[in-house]
């Protein structure tokens, strides 16, 4: 009776175990998309900095500063969130790792 007992508590310790395996397989592919994100979206930014100061380069010349100040802003915004994607990926290495192996 007892081992009855003790055999039904390991088996819901089973379930549960499970649960939390299989809960942390997604947060780490959330984890590891988010941060992917960060460079994807740094990248798209400096590109449009850069098509942004392209496609206004003749009023950048003529030293109008609103284009200037918008290709800039864009370009380090975009840096920044590189930054921080390589920040967040060091920061969170073990659950790349996790992510790895499960």
């Amino acid at each position: 009776m007892e081992n009855e007992s003790k055999g039904k508590r390991v088996n819901e310790l089973d379930i549960i175990f499970n649960d939390l395996i299989s809960d942390a397989k997604d947060f780490a592919n959330d984890m590891v998309s988010s941060v992917y994100l960060y460079f994807f979206a740094g990248t798209l930014t400096i590109l449009f900095g850069v098509q942004t100061g392209w496609y206004n380069r003749t009023y950048i010349l003529d030293l109008d500063l609103i284009p200037l100040v918008l290709m800039s802003a864009q370009i380090v915004i975009g840096f920044i969130l590189i930054i921080r994607g390589f920040n967040l990926k060091s920061k969170y290495s073990r659950i790349f790792d996790l992510k790895k192996r499960l």
